[in-house]
């Protein structure tokens, strides 16, 4: 693939994996990464559940997203942020773990898009095939290093620059200076 190469290993994507709360709570675990894949395991947890018992949805997007971006990043390398992604729910999820897998389909020296297909696995039976993604991960160029200053009682600031990537810069409306809008 076309892309620079990166000394991102397998201990040094557990370690960025490991810096990110949300996959702390949970309990994200990266199995396998490298050459354009990489796998995560989170086992299931009451906590993870919707209404009727399964996993929710939310859950699989999560593991979805984090899958598609780490499987980027081995071709990327580790400053890297998800572009977008779709995520399509074939079965519910319910079993004892979720395997979430990831390659890339093809890559640019700043973008990578990538391919995820989602299981629900129980020992002794066959994976169910919960949901499938694709999303697009880009490189950045400023530095997302967290400071020493970073911390969870630190608001975060816009400090109006720019990430650069090679797609169109993002606009936002001014919210304030828009007309009201009239529903019927």
């Amino acid at each position: 693939m076309p892309t620079e190469a990166t000394s991102l290993d397998l201990d040094l994507a557990r370690q960025v994996l490991a810096a990110q709360p949300f996959a702390r709570l949970v309990g994200t675990e990266l199995t396998e990464f490298g050459d354009g894949a990489a796998t995560l395991v989170i086992e299931i947890q009451p906590e993870h559940g919707q209404q009727f018992g399964f996993v929710h949805g939310g859950v699989l997007a999560y593991a979805a997203d984090n899958a598609l971006t780490f499987a980027a990043g081995t071709v990327l390398g580790p400053n890297v942020l998800t572009g977008g992604f779709t995520i399509t729910y074939l079965r519910p999820a319910k079993g004892e773990r979720l395997r979430v897998h990831a390659t890339v389909l093809g890559a640019t020296r700043r973008q990578a898009v990538t391919h995820c297909d989602v299981y629900a696995e129980t020992e002794g039976e066959e994976p169910i095939h919960c949901a499938v993604a694709q999303g697009t991960t880009r490189r950045v160029e400023k530095d997302l290093t967290p400071t020493a200053e970073t911390d969870e009682d630190t608001e975060f600031e816009d400090d109006e620059d720019e990430y650069e990537t090679d797609q169109l810069t993002v606009v936002t409306a001014d919210m304030a200076g828009l007309p009201p809008t009239v529903s019927r």
